[in-house]
């Protein structure tokens, strides 16, 4: 959670990706973190890759590590509404209570996609007791989608977290790949 959780996540993607031989380029625009602005990151791979930053309808795949700041980059879903929208569970908190209503949510997710997935991050965070992990958790549960083995991203983790982390986040990628 949070912009230093979202570059770790690219971090440990982008490394997993390019010790398989893929060319990756990753950027991230920061807002004002810890004033409530927003953090978007974004990981282009393949062959070859021309720019950071997607084309506007372009993007083959989506994770939100909070419910609400899926609408920030709808503008990205693929017009034929093939584009993935991974989402985790977690809702922030908001000072104002003006939070999305579930209604509202699906109708707009629905608008956009037709793959849409909110994978239940809650109670894993529960169980260990740590929000932290949310950003591993999805980790684990978009390697489905992805050209890299769950023995890839422990690689990873083992390289990016420090020694006492890398346990704790190890499991929570078991825990995501176990997602259905």
């Amino acid at each position: 959670m949070g912009g230093q959780g979202l570059i770790r996540f690219l971090q440990i993607l982008g490394y997993s990706l390019i010790q398989k031989g893929y060319k990756v380029i990753s950027s991230e625009k920061h807002g004002l973190s810890q004033r409530g602005g927003k953090v978007t990151c974004f990981l282009r791979f393949g062959e070859k890759i021309a720019a950071p930053i997607p084309i506007i309808g372009s993007v083959d795949m989506i994770i939100s590590s909070e419910k609400a700041c899926i609408f920030d980059v709808l503008e990205f879903t693929k017009l034929d509404r093939s584009s993935k929208l991974i989402i985790a569970d977690y809702e922030k908190e908001s000072q104002n209570n003006d939070y999305p209503s579930e209604e509202y949510f699906i109708k707009v997710l629905n608008e956009n996609s037709d793959h849409i997935n909110v994978i239940p991050v809650m109670p894993i965070v529960a169980q260990f007791k740590n929000l932290k992990i949310i950003n591993t958790i999805i980790l684990g549960y978009i390697l489905r989608f992805l050209p890299i083995s769950e023995e890839d991203i422990k690689k990873s983790i083992n390289v990016y977290f420090k020694k006492d982390l890398v346990v704790l986040n190890q499991k929570a990628l078991e825990e995501g790949i176990k997602l259905k």
